[in-house]
């Protein structure tokens, strides 16, 4: 029998590197299996998201492959509770119908990772964060950060802020992300976390200017502006979206929330620059392994 998956990109498409993502993790999903069939659907425009998800309905797995269509595929599931949809890494969690699953990251122990190696290499002793507006990833990667320094470093100083309500679109004001971190490095901070869209970039963007180390979310190696990047935070999100894929067509369906992290290799940091001695590039794969298993925790 055919098994049919649609996936719905928002208006961003696939020049989105999330999207990009996702639609490459249903082809990877898909793999070697002999009916199975995919489609996807860009929209124009964010009034697009629930028709394109509803002229999917009847399909084996519908996927909304971005936050920003969070409340439509929740109202398509429910008028279609026949259909499986997955959401993928929304900003909340939402609590979905039964016929949803929401699939959600462990950003908290890629970012106690980044707070790890902060404190490793602080020569100050006091590290910082820039984050978000405080929605529950931004508070997930601040308290990953601080838990991880504090962790290799008892005594280390930690200092973090959350984008203002008010203050520019959310996760789009890389301006206050870097007269942030350039504040914090005049408080003596040596090593920066930026996380959080173009806020969290431009937080990076600052401390290359500030002249201090700093530690990102996502890939940024090919940013010229960014010349003090040590590590990034990075989702694997083609590798958990292939997931589900493949046990959806296994028959393996699950509603509800779905949460992957180290121990599914769907985050990491990564890559951690040479300059590290082997001790320390030992210990930080010790303790990725601990919070894997769920020895340590994050604070999130």
């Amino acid at each position: 029998m055919l098994f049919r998956v649609g996936f719905v990109a928002d208006v961003a498409g696939l020049d989105s590197s999330a999207d990009a993502a996702g639609w490459r993790g249903v082809r990877d999903g898909l793999r070697g299996l002999p009916c199975a069939h995919a489609d996807v659907a860009v929209a124009t425009r964010p009034s697009d998201y629930r028709p394109l998800l509803q002229a999917y309905a009847g399909y084996d797995l519908v996927i909304a492959g971005s936050f920003l269509l969070t409340d439509p595929v929740i109202d398509v599931a429910r008028t279609n509770p026949g259909t499986h949809y997955i959401l993928v890494d929304p900003i909340d969690a939402p609590m979905p119908p039964a016929n949803l699953a929401v699939l959600t990251f462990r950003d908290d122990q890629a970012a106690y990772l980044a707070g790890a190696l902060a404190a490793m290499v602080t020569k100050t002793g006091i590290v910082a964060g820039v984050y978000g507006p405080d929605g529950a990833a931004d508070q997930r990667n601040r308290a990953g950060f601080e838990h991880g320094a504090v962790y290799v470093r008892p005594g280390v100083h930690v200092l973090g802020a959350y984008q203002p309500a008010g203050n520019g679109l959310p996760y789009a004001n890389p301006v206050w992300g870097a007269a942030q971190a350039r504040g914090f490095a005049g408080q003596g901070a040596d090593v920066i976390f930026g996380s959080g869209g173009s806020t969290g970039k431009g937080a990076l963007r600052g401390a290359s200017q500030a002249g201090t180390r700093c530690i990102g979310s996502d890939d940024l190696s090919s940013d010229p502006a960014i010349d003090c990047l040590m590590a990034s935070t990075i989702k694997h999100l083609d590798h958990a979206v292939a997931l589900m894929v493949a046990d959806a067509a296994a028959g393996h369906w699950a509603g509800g929330a779905r949460t992957v992290g180290l121990a599914e290799g769907a985050v990491e940091l990564a890559p951690v620059q040479h300059e590290l001695s082997a001790s320390q590039l030992d210990e930080l794969q010790t303790i990725a392994g601990r919070l894997a298993s769920d020895a340590l925790p994050t604070g999130a």
